[in-house]
């Protein structure tokens, strides 16, 4: 017997809202308005401060430690009672790590570990990869007090990072999908005066390349050769995992960042989505051995269309193979048995997309 539970989370920026009805923390497609909760003065100089960021922590759920969590793309994270969805207890993880914001997605290894990709923008435009060691008992630092920064890489732009809302994870490696969705941080830090939303510090770069850091999973090392790939927009990593020294990677991909603004509400109300904005599974192959000539494929690996081109001395051009129709989103996969493993299953649904796959299905990628 399966149930169901819904509730609107019991965040500050919902409280607030219910309050003043008006948000008082910026949202994805609506900016902000000044919190009545502040003097005069504090909502003056709030407009030449950053972005707040909500605490509507809506993008994800996540079992850590037998303990449920919410996650979204803020430094906030909300720990729920799973029996009657109550707050329990929020955590801002900027008060632990330098890091101001957080992807929806970490993963959990074997052992217990887990990991998160965050950046930050006021230490320094910069990606790092944070880990939490396995709980030491119920008298040891919650799990969030554990929190450390295992690697760092410098984002590739002077002045913006790129958009991420997940990452891959192997059994040896991270990988990092730089995309070329790049976050503004100058409007940033002009968004209070200008009244900019999430969505106006995001800009896409098509001529771009995609860039692939892989990192040891050990070390935090990043390895010296340079993948990229031509430009392309994704949410989520369906699975990354290794076989006979290549990692391959699954992602969920769309030609462009359009779908972005097919999410505002007005576009949602209408009840379908685009063809055009349809991701497709797409797998990407990483060799770990890259010696050969200019213009030749990399991969060794039988039965992939996918290729991995030879450009120079540290550098590889990665050419996908797509995999089964367009149309799939939100994908899973038997996480605890497969996860950074070879599989075949793929969980998934349509998102708003009409098509072929308008329920969640089962999908093999094999």
């Amino acid at each position: 017997m399966v149930s169901v539970k819904s509730k609107f989370l019991d965040s500050e920026a919902y409280r607030k809202l219910s309050q003043f009805n008006r948000l008082v923390y910026t949202e994805f497609g609506t900016r902000s308005y000044p919190d009545l909760c502040k003097n005069i003065f504090q909502r003056f100089f709030a407009h030449f401060l950053p972005i707040s960021f909500t605490d509507n922590t809506f993008a994800n759920i996540c079992m850590l430690e037998d303990e449920m969590y919410l996650f979204s793309e803020t430094n906030n994270i909300w720990k729920v009672n799973p029996e009657d969805l109550s707050c329990v207890e929020k955590t801002d993880i900027t008060n632990v790590v330098s890091v101001d914001a957080a992807t929806s997605h970490p993963h959990q290894i074997s052992n217990g570990t887990i990991y998160n990709l965050g950046s930050s923008v006021i230490t320094g435009l910069k990606y790092h990869v944070m880990k939490i060691s396995p709980s030491t008992g119920a008298e040891g630092p919650k799990t969030f007090e554990r929190v450390t920064i295992h690697s760092t890489i410098s984002s590739s732009y002077k002045t913006s990072l790129g958009y991420y809302h997940s990452f891959g994870l192997s059994e040896n490696y991270i990988l990092l999908v730089e995309q070329p969705l790049l976050i503004n941080t100058l409007k940033m830090a002009v968004s209070g005066i200008v009244g900019y939303c999430l969505r106006d510090l995001l800009e896409w770069y098509p001529k771009q390349k995609v860039i692939f850091h892989l990192m040891d999973l050990r070390t935090g090392i990043q390895t010296k050769t340079k993948y990229v790939a031509n430009a392309f927009f994704f949410f989520h990593h369906i699975n990354t995992y290794e076989e006979d020294g290549h990692v391959v990677a699954d992602i969920l991909a769309y030609p462009d960042a359009e779908v972005l603004d097919i999410l505002f509400l007005d576009k949602l109300r209408e009840g379908k989505m685009p063809e055009i904005c349809a991701a497709i599974t797409t797998r990407f192959i990483l060799p770990l051995k890259t010696d050969g000539k200019e213009g030749s494929n990399l991969i060794t690996l039988k039965n992939t269309h996918a290729a991995a081109i030879k450009q120079n001395k540290n550098a590889v051009l990665l050419i996908p193979e797509t995999k089964g129709p367009s149309g799939f989103e939100m994908p899973t996969i038997n996480y605890s048995m497969f996860n950074a493993k070879k599989y075949r299953y793929m969980y998934s649904t349509s998102y708003f997309y009409q098509g072929d796959v308008a329920n969640t299905v089962q999908y093999s990628i094999i």
